[in-house]
């Protein structure tokens, strides 16, 4: 009887670089680059700093800030939760929930969505942190939930996506999808666009939905599991979709990353990128942390390599985060490295205390929100 497998490849590694044990978020498998010899300069000015009870490792980068218009609601893997004012770093409520948390924060509709490792949902009132309700979905939570108004959509570890009642909490559907053999266990976020969601799932697969009835409308390969051995078979849609235009562009892990036509399963163009990070998006490119640990441009319109920057391998990058004509990256030691959008050069880097950045960057407004594997969250604005 074939005995099924999960893993999490995304913190395997430890480091004693720059004294005393760092974690090391990274794939690649090779000995870090070093830093390059570029400026270290303060591009970024601190707004604010939030610390958080427990430490983030592998299996809770992916319990990220949101934001709400005027606040941001955080969430530590030790159950705590809080609300603070975007503009001043002031804490507004804050709550303990006294559990492990994995998946989150999904905000919308007045709620701010959190999940655990036990299958637990729990939504808290956005505006003092009261609970509202909390609904078991039968399967772990990694992902964060989306929320559209009335309904959130939660993508559990076992294959299955619910939907819940934003007021009460209540299953309106199941749409349960059987995932075989190996995962990589990072999973992306449901990407809700009017009243339809799209939900990449752990065997390479995108299925669209619509929301109000749980009805499958589409499903389609995105990866393909091609590998000899079961680690070569992952493919994983871990980075979050993204939607730019009339245009979806969605990756897999070991396999490649494509635009798609809004609405449709029809595929516009692929390229052979393999990626569990999320991407970064202008008008004109993709920004995509490879498998390799390579920082790529792609032509936005017809997937063609446009640089390949290197000189950062094996330092556990973030995926790439493009903003007012910059693109950002983060690493294992709390490095955040800019570079040109237009061919990859890295201009200068700064760092921040607090050990690795984990999970993805965060804009909020004006703001970039930033993780650090001890706990904090730092609040940062361009210079």
């Amino acid at each position: 009887m074939k005995t099924r497998f999960s893993i999490f490849l995304a913190a395997v590694l430890v480091s004693a670089c720059g004294g005393g044990n760092k974690l090391h978020f990274t794939q690649e498998g090779v000995e870090p680059s070093p830093v390059p010899d570029v400026p270290r300069q303060e591009f970024l000015e601190p707004a604010w700093r939030q610390g958080l009870a427990g430490q983030f490792g592998s299996g809770t980068g992916r319990l990220r800030p949101a934001h709400d218009g005027d606040q941001v609601v955080v969430a530590g893997p030790g159950g705590e939760v809080a609300a603070i004012e975007l503009a001043t770093g002031s804490t507004r409520w804050e709550v303990d929930l006294d559990m492990p948390l994995t998946g989150g924060v999904g905000i919308g509709d007045g709620i701010a969505l959190v999940g655990t490792l036990t299958g637990a949902v729990i939504a808290l009132d956005r505006d003092d942190g009261t609970e509202v309700w909390r609904e078991a979905v039968g399967g772990e939570v990694l992902a964060p939930p989306a929320v559209a108004p009335g309904i959130a959509v939660v993508r559990a570890g076992d294959g299955r996506i619910v939907g819940l009642d934003t007021a009460t909490g209540v299953v309106s559907w199941t749409v349960s999808k059987a995932i075989d053999g190996l995962t990589v266990r990072g999973m992306s976020r449901p990407l809700i666009n009017g009243r339809g969601a799209v939900v990449g799932l752990a065997d390479g697969r995108l299925v669209a939905i619509d929301i109000d009835r749980g009805r499958t409308l589409w499903e389609t390969p995105v990866g393909t599991r091609r590998g000899a051995s079961e680690v070569g078979r992952l493919a994983d849609i871990d980075a979050d979709p993204e939607l730019l235009g009339t245009v979806l562009y969605v990756a897999s892990y070991q396999s490649r990353l494509v635009a798609m036509a809004l609405g449709t399963p029809r595929v516009i163009w692929s390229a052979d990128v393999s990626t569990l990070k999320n991407f970064g998006i202008d008008a004109d490119r993709l920004y995509v942390t490879s498998q390799r640990g390579t920082i790529v441009a792609l032509n936005r319109f017809t997937g063609e390599v446009v640089w390949e920057q290197d000189q950062l391998s094996g330092r556990g990058l973030t995926g790439p985060l493009a903003v007012a004509g910059q693109l950002l990256v983060g690493d294992f030691e709390g490095n955040i490295f800019q570079l040109d959008p237009a061919n990859g050069a890295i201009r200068a880097y700064q760092r921040l205390s607090g050990g690795a950045i984990v999970g993805p960057f965060v804009l909020a407004e004006n703001v970039i929100l930033v993780t650090s594997e001890n706990g904090r969250v730092h609040a940062l604005s361009l210079r």
